[in-house]
C-alpha cells in the first residue's frame, strides 16, 4: 500500500485493485496503456495480441531490442513484471469473440478490427468501452458506455470500414509522444470511471498542440 501514497488521495487503491481491464492490441498505444494501468494499481489485465515485436516497433511501443521476435504478448508480460510486479493474462492471438468483463479497451490499428471488436462488446455489454486511435501525430479515445443506446449510436457514427480510411506512407504512421501521450488520457479515463466521474473523449493534436472534447 505504500508504494501508491503519493496517489491515493486522488486514485482509490481499492477501487483499482478490484478492477478488471480487458486490452485488445498490445503495440504502440497499448502497451503504453497497460503500464500505464499497472503503475496506477491495476493487478487484472488481461491482453490479446498475436503479433510480434519487430524492429520497426521498437521506436515507437514499450519494447527492448531483445524483445524483437517475441510475441508481443509475451514481451509485454516481461516488462510489466519487471516495472511493477503485475503479470498479465496474456494471449497470445488476436482476439476474438472471447467473454469480456470489467473494463475494456481497443487500442488496434485496423478499422475492420475495431468494428469486429464493437460487435462483440455491443453484445456483451462489459461496463465500459474505450476505443483509442492513433494516426502519426495525432490521436483520439473515445469512451462508450455499451448498456446506453445513445452511447452506442454516438460511437458508431464514428465507426467504418479500413476502405474509408485514409492511407498514410509507412515512414508517417507512429510517434512515441503521440502513443505515450494516449495512454495517459486512458489512464485519466479509468481515473475518471473509478472516481464515478463522467468519462468524456478527447481528440488530440500533437502537431497543433491541441486538445478537443471527442
Amino acid at each position: 500500500m505504500g508504494r501508491f501514497i503519493r496517489q491515493q488521495g486522488i486514485l482509490p487503491h481499492d477501487k483499482l485493485s478490484a478492477l478488471k481491464v480487458t486490452v485488445i492490441g498490445c503495440g504502440a498505444v497499448g502497451s503504453f496503456t497497460c503500464l500505464t494501468l499497472a503503475k496506477m494499481g491495476i493487478t487484472d489485465i488481461e491482453v490479446y495480441d498475436g503479433d510480434k515485436v519487430e524492429e520497426h516497433n521498437l521506436p515507437n511501443q514499450w519494447y527492448r531490442p531483445d524483445h524483437v521476435g517475441m510475441n508481443k504478448t509475451d514481451a509485454l508480460w516481461d516488462i510489466l513484471v519487471d516495472f511493477t510486479g503485475v503479470e498479465l493474462k496474456a494471449h497470445d492471438r488476436h482476439y476474438d469473440r472471447d467473454a469480456l468483463r470489467g473494463l475494456v479497451i481497443s487500442c488496434v490499428d485496423s478499422m475492420d478490427t475495431r468494428m469486429a471488436i464493437w460487435r462483440e462488446v455491443k453484445k456483451l455489454k462489459p461496463d465500459l468501452y474505450l476505443d483509442a486511435r492513433m494516426g502519426a501525430e495525432v490521436g483520439k479515445v473515445l469512451p462508450v458506455t455499451p448498456s446506453d443506446p445513445a452511447s452506442c449510436r454516438h460511437y458508431e457514427e464514428d465507426l467504418y470500414p479500413s476502405t474509408e480510411a485514409l492511407p498514410a506512407p509507412c515512414t508517417a504512421k507512429a510517434t512515441i509522444y503521440c502513443a505515450a501521450g494516449l495512454a495517459a488520457y486512458v489512464g485519466a479515463m479509468v481515473g475518471a470511471y473509478v472516481n464515478g466521474r463522467k468519462v468524456e473523449g478527447v481528440v488530440v493534436d500533437w502537431r497543433l498542440m491541441t486538445v478537443m472534447r471527442g
